[in-house]
Formats: C-alpha cells, structure tokens, sequence
C-alpha cells in the first residue's frame, strides 16, 4: 500500500508541475457537520446529511462511527471499528444501506463484524445521507430508513485540470494513523480520480485505564473513469479494492484476520433528453466480499481453533427515467439484487488425535434476490410540497439444504428452504409552508422488506444479543413498518430554526427469536444457554420524537442543539426462567421493551467564527440518559447515563493547507453506550475510548 500511495504521490507531483493549473477561489466556507433537513432539495420527509467537510474535520475510523454523530441515530460497537448502525430503534437489515443512490455490498460475517457500511472507507465519502421512515422507496425495499453513502466522483471541467489532494491524520490513546492520496482532474470529455487510503490503529484505553483490543489495519484503494461521448451523455466506470488485516473484535467469538472486498460499478446517465423525458440513468454493480476469521486470539483456541472462510457475492442494478409534465414530476424505475453466500467453519481440535479436524457448513450456497419497480409522483405547489411513491417487489430465496453434521450424526437437518414473497409498498409525504417561517408535514408510509441470508438460512451460531445459538428460518414472513412523521418547523434570521418530529411505527411481523427445546434441537456453541429460532411476532409499536435548533447564520458565532428518543414495545412476549445456566421453564409477559433500544440523548454544540471564518473553535457536549427500559424477555441489563466534552479547533490556513484538530472526551469519561455488546465470555461492558488528542491536515495542490 506505502509503494501504491508513493507512485501515486510522483505521478500527482509532476502532472501538477507540467500542467500548472490555475487554481481557484481560497474563500473557505464552513458547513454544518449535521444539516437538519437536507438543502439539495425540498423533501416533504426527513432526511439529514452529514457532508464532506464535517468528515475531514471528525476523527472517524469508519462510516457507522460518523452516523453516530446523527440524532437518533446509534451503533452496535463489538470492536474498534465495524460499527452497525440503529436508526430509530431499527437495524441490520431493517435499515436500506447503499452506495450511490442503489449500490448493495452484503457483508461476509454471520456476526455482522463487516456490516455494508464497513466496506467504503470513511475518507472517501462525499456526504452521508439518512432518510428516516420508509418513505423514501426510490432506492429499494425500506422499513425503519435509507442510509445513503455518495462517494466522491470526479467531475467534468471546461479545460484540462489536474489536482492533488492529500490527508494525514493521527489520535492519541489509539496510537493510529491514517494517510490518503488522491489524484484527480480531466477535461470536459475524459475526467478521472485515482485514491489510496490507509489506515493503521492500535488498542484503545478506556477512562478506566482498561485496554480494549481494538487494533486494525485497513487499506483501499479506487478508480474513476468519466467519459462525455455526447452532450448530455457520461459514463462512469468505478472500481474500489480494500482489504482488512487482523482486526480485533473483543465482543465476538472471532476476529477478522483478512477481508478483500471488490466493489465495480458502471453508471450510463443522459440529462434532458427531450421536454417530457428529462433523464434516463442505467447502473450495474458487482460487489465479491471474501471474508477470513479465526477465534486464535481467544483462551479457548488451545483446545479448538476455529477458522471460517465466507465468500458474499452481489449483483444488480437500478434503472430510472424522470419524466415532467408541467408542475409534475414522475419517476419511474426497477432494480435488482442478487445475494449468494457460501461459507465453512474449519475445527482442529487439538487435545482430539483421532479426530482432529472437523468442517461445519455456515451458509450452503445461499441465494436471495429481489427484482423491484417502483414510481414517485411528486409536485410542488405554492406552498404545498407532495410526494407520493410506490413500490412492487419480488423476492425469492433458496439454499443448499440446512444441514449440520458431527462426524456421522446429523445434528440438524432442514430440507425446505425455499421461499418466495411479492411485496407492495406505499408512502404520501407532504409539507405545508404557511408563510417564509411557518411549516408543517405529514408523512405516511408502508415499507415492507424480506428476511435477510441470517434470518432465513443461519444455522446454529451465537449472533444475538442474548447468549444462544441461532437458527435460520426460511419460512419467515416480511416485516411490514406501518409509520407515521409529523413535523414542524419555525425559522427566522433573527431567532434561528426549530425543528420538530414525532413519529410512530406499527410494524407487523416482525422478527425475533424464540426458544427451541432440546428435544428438538440442541445448542453447538459452548456456554450458550440453548437455541433461539427467527419468528414473526403479530406486532410491535415504536414511537419517539427528534428535535433540533440550529442558530442563525448572520452572526459570527453558531448553535446547535438536538434531542432525540425512541421507545420500542412488544405487547405479548416470553420469558426464559433460568436456573444454574439452563432454561427450566417460561413465562408470558406483557408490554415488553424490544432490545437494544438507545435511550434519550442531547447535544450541544457552539463555536465562533475568528478572521473571517478561517479560524473556528468548538466546544460540544454530549448527553445521554440512563436506559432503564430494557428487555426481560432478552435479559437486557440497564445502562447508566453519562456526558462527554469534546474541543475542536478548524483553521483554514490557506488554498493549500487546512488544519482541523481537538480533544474528543477531554475530561476522560469512563463510559459505554447502552448498545455496545460485552466482552466475549464476560460479564464485562465494552468501554468506549478515553481522551483522544486528535489531527487532521489536508493538502490541496
């Protein structure tokens, strides 16, 4: 990787030197790192974006520990990075993760060590989008929202430009680095980009003093090729290859010892074919995920080393046409996916002679594919803004035959593997402006998704919250998110803008695990308590609220604050009675919380604007309540609440070089969100990082 980032470093230098381009404009503009609605365009739902230039000033590792930083939403950590992210109290596949507006990667980890967002470095992204509800059904099957990544593409340029840009950046406590170098530049008819990232971290310390093995190498590197063969008309060709060596996940049963992953894509798009047919736009991707893990690192590895090797494969693609007639816009489209997965476990057993090595199939040659078509109406009126989607979708699944062996003895066994669902969904968002400072919305929505590979066709591994062995079950009903937004808003140039959200979910069918006895199946995971098998439950209701203020721009000195909650109920569930490590009985309850809910959480952040805004400090704050509302029937233990400080400072110190640095959890809190797993095998939580002295540089040429 050092070798790929210096060739990178010549090329970029000289090109630079020969071609001598004019550079422009050194006025620096600073952002919001958290846009409360998005400003692309007017959307009668919510979606808040987190942009280019909130990243390069963050200290993120990877994409879920960026979403963190937006209300309500939070991540499942089990490891320095790899953080799955939970939006509104929904999560895996729950939530619609892609690249670039229809681009899927299925991770290779039964565990969810690589989640989407894992694969697609951090420093390569343009902004974040995070459409909440499942209203926005242009970009797939939806339930609880939309986690849209764009990537940075090049761009085309009247004259022949070439440019330079490059990153350094390092944290304390972590004792890590990061390095990328990008090229990129072209003319009107031929535009390219060329980047290398990599990443190297150690073991964090906690405000405890305690070490969590949290080390990792990551490295990429991507390609960009634009072509304009007409007015109009472009193509892009785009490739990204990153790797993964020896990251360590304290909270899981292994550790990640290699992952090479393959993103290709083609994108054809042609803008304002005619009055009527305004643009046409084709994608086709290729993702291949090989995907390496071992439980070396583990004590119990000096009588069983367990190693699994997993392949994921996905392809697809996504067709859309704008049509307008007059005040009318209506899109129309279909998209596609296509998700294999096939993957053993290899077991020596080294106290075992005579048996030494054993194979266990984690998935056999699953398939899921989905073919979608979908229509948005949208219309902006005076002071009404209306949408109105739809979507059909067609999904079948299939696998090798769920069968799990011990020398002879088969320990289970499933034959029926087959499924197939047709999918209607449907959502109306509206926002009504009643005059310059006045606004109100109503979205409703009915996103319905399928069961993922791990519901449908897991067999027998400990990939829960609680500590039992998981089976697959293909004959799952999909999850069907029955929500309804309402929101308000008050701006002002004077006082700032006040945003407002209440929402609630009905969702039917959905999915969770219940108790197996024995008698029919038996645990394979030592020290787990038995088995739990996916199942639909009839309902469960989620409701929460979001609010935001942000201060107005004339001033020199900016406010932010948000609050956000959800609360999630299972009406009618059960309860495992446990007795010295085994279930003896059960029993009903009512109005149980669903699992893994974070609980109430704040911030506040302000700053202020010295030499004209190239000078920026900051100060924010950050509150999260004790989670009291916790699972019985998970055996989901209460969290404490805690607050953290961090300081920043943002210094633009000319057109070539900007400065962003800080101090994240300055007064070295010792803390751990409600939703971090525990260290395998203990009773012990996953704290978060101590102090962190952190800096970015960032070098344009």
């Amino acid at each position: 990787m050092n070798r790929i980032i210096a060739v990178l470093f010549c090329i970029a230098c000289t090109q630079a030197v020969l071609a001598q381009v004019e550079k422009q404009s050194d006025t620096l503009i600073i952002l919001k790192s958290v846009e409360i609605r998005g400003t692309d365009e007017r959307l009668p739902y919510q979606m808040e974006v987190v942009r280019q230039e909130a990243i390069e000033a963050e200290p993120a590792k990877d994409v879920g520990n960026l979403l963190r930083t937006v209300p309500n939403v939070s991540g499942i950590r089990k490891g320095g990075i790899g953080i799955d992210p939970v939006v509104r109290g929904f999560k895996y596949s729950q939530i619609n993760t892609q690249i670039n507006n229809g681009i899927k990667i299925e991770g290779g980890c039964p565990n969810r060590m690589d989640p989407a967002v894992s694969h697609i470095d951090v420093d390569d992204i343009k902004k974040l989008e995070v459409i909440k509800g499942p209203f926005a059904l242009r970009y797939g099957p939806v339930l609880g929202s939309v986690v849209n990544i764009r990537t940075l593409k090049p761009m085309p340029n009247d004259v022949f430009e070439i440019h330079v840009k490059g990153l350094f950046g390092y944290e304390s406590n972590w004792n890590g680095t990061k390095q990328q170098l990008s090229v990129f530049g072209g003319n009107k008819a031929i535009f390219f980009s060329l980047s290398g990232n990599y990443k190297k971290y150690g073991n964090y310390t906690a405000g405890n003093d305690m070490t969590v093995k949290s080390a990792f190498t990551r490295y990429n590197w991507s390609a960009n090729l634009g072509i304009s063969p007409a007015k109009g008309h472009q193509i892009m060709f785009s490739y990204d290859d990153s790797h993964g060596r020896d990251v360590l996940f304290p909270a899981l049963p292994m550790d990640e010892r290699k992952d090479d992953t393959r993103l290709m894509s083609v994108d054809y798009t042609i803008d304002k074919i005619s009055e009527t047919f305004r643009d046409f736009s084709v994608k086709l991707y290729h993702s291949n995920v090989n995907h390496e893990m071992d439980n070396k690192d583990r004590p119990f590895s000096d009588t069983v080393v367990a190693v699994s090797t997993i392949q994921a494969v996905t392809n697809g693609y996504r067709i859309e046409t704008l049509m307008n007639f007059g005040e009318d816009n209506i899109w129309i489209g279909s998209d596609y996916e296509d998700i294999f997965k096939d993957g053993d476990r290899i077991k020596t057993r080294i106290l075992e002679p005579t048996m030494p090595v054993t194979g266990e199939k984690l998935w056999n040659d699953a398939r899921i594919n989905n073919l979608g078509f979908f229509m948005q109406y949208d219309r902006k009126f005076n002071q009404l803004d209306f949408v109105l989607a739809a979507r059909l979708d067609f999904n079948t699944g299939t696998s090798g035959d769920l069968l799990l062996k011990r020398e002879e003895n088969i320990l289970y066994s499933n034959t029926d593997v087959e499924s197939q669902h047709a999918n209607f969904s449907l959502s109306a968002s509206g926002t009504y402006h009643f005059d310059e400072q006045w606004s109100f919305g109503l979205s409703l929505g009915r996103g319905v998704r399928s069961p993922d590979m791990v519901e449908r066709y897991i067999i027998l591994l400990p990939i829960g919250y609680d500590p039992y062995d998981y089976l697959g079950n293909p004959k799952l009903d999909p999850e069907a998110n029955n929500e309804v937004d309402l929101m308000g808003r008050f701006s002002d140039v004077r006082i700032g803008a006040f945003d407002a959200v209440v929402f609630f979910s009905y969702v039917q069918n959905y999915i969770l695990g219940r108790y197996v006895p024995p008698s029919e199946v038996k645990p394979q995971t030592k020290g787990v308590l038995g088995v739990k098998q996916f199942y639909n439950e009839n309902y469960v209701f989620l409701t929460g609220f979001e609010f935001a203020y942000l201060s107005p721009a004339r001033y020199k000195w900016s406010l932010k604050a948000s609050l956000a909650y959800t609360a999630g109920v299972n009406p009618n569930t059960e309860r495992l009675i446990i007795e010295d490590g085994q279930v003896v009985d059960k029993e009903e309850i009512m109005g149980d919380p669903i699992p893994e809910i974070p609980p109430l959480a704040g911030t506040l952040v302000f700053n202020y604007k010295f030499l004209s805004a190239k000078l920026v400090p900051e100060i924010g704050l950050r509150f999260v309540a004790a989670q009291k509302r916790v699972s019985m029937a998970y055996n989901e233990s209460e969290t404490p609440g805690f607050m953290t400080m961090d300081i920043r400072l943002k210094y633009h110190f000319n057109k070539y070089l900007d400065v962003f640095g800080g101090i994240t959890n300055l007064f070295n809190t010792a803390y751990y969100e409600h939703l971090n797993r525990r260290i395998i095998g203990t009773q012990q939580n996953l704290y978060e990082p101590g102090r962190v002295f952190y800096i970015n540089l960032i070098f344009k040429i």
